[in-house]
């Protein structure tokens, strides 16, 4: 979805919805045959975005581990590496697997985990591997933090892809309800400078994660894998 200094993030709703319908006349896929994305986005009277709800049944597309930088979801330092989880939206993966095109309406969501320190049995920076049995693995400790990608070319024609990105903190549950768009400095400029049109400002597509590979059968795999068919 982006690199790890660039999250991504999106809202919709009032106070007491996340999501809505998506009307066939207002996100329409320009592709003709495939469902639009289910879920629309919508926004308070302040044009803030609501947190998405059931974010985590989406298609989850990959995981990436970050050692301890500075979040892109509020500018401090991490206290753990952390890692990142990337859930699609699943008609919106649906029209990427197929066609290799994000559609109007488009959805992403990153949430952001910190690492176990558990002093007894895990190593120190950057790593914090632990020990398990015979093995060594990195645990994630608690969630930390969700990030959001929208498109929406109506609603910002002027930002490149009709992108716009959304932050609801970098803490545990519960994260804030509401989140205005980030300014193109916080996030968007990543993805314009390092990602840009080719890839449609899209880092996870750029890096090639697996759950967004479309070459030889892997698009096949992944929508049997994701959506069963």
């Amino acid at each position: 979805m982006r690199s790890p200094h660039c999250v991504i993030v999106v809202a919709a709703a009032t106070a007491m919805a996340a999501c809505s319908p998506v009307s066939g006349h207002e996100r329409q896929s320009a592709d003709a045959g495939l469902p639009p994305p289910k879920i629309q986005l919508v926004f308070n009277a302040e044009g803030q975005a609501a947190l998405p709800k059931g974010y985590r049944s989406w298609v989850h597309t990959n995981t990436s581990w970050e050692t301890i930088a500075i979040t892109i979801l509020d500018g401090t330092v991490t206290k753990t590496p952390e890692m990142h989880s990337v859930y699609v939206e699943p008609n919106t993966y649906r029209i990427f697997m197929r066609t290799g095109r994000w559609p109007e309406g488009a959805l992403m969501v990153k949430e952001f985990s910190t690492t176990s320190t558990d002093p007894a049995e895990c190593s120190g920076p950057p790593a914090f591997t632990c020990r398990f049995g015979t093995t060594t693995v990195i645990f994630p400790q608690e969630r930390t933090g969700v990030g959001v990608m929208l498109k929406d070319t109506r609603r910002f024609p002027d930002e490149p892809g009709g992108w716009a990105y959304f932050s609801f903190g970098h803490q545990t549950p519960p994260y804030q309800a509401f989140s205005p768009a980030r300014r193109r400095e916080q996030c968007a400029q990543c993805h314009i400078d390092n990602v840009g049109p080719d890839h449609d400002y899209v880092w996870s597509v750029k890096l090639n994660q697996p759950g967004f590979r479309r070459d030889g059968d892997n698009a096949r795999f992944n929508l049997e894998a994701a959506l069963g068919e």
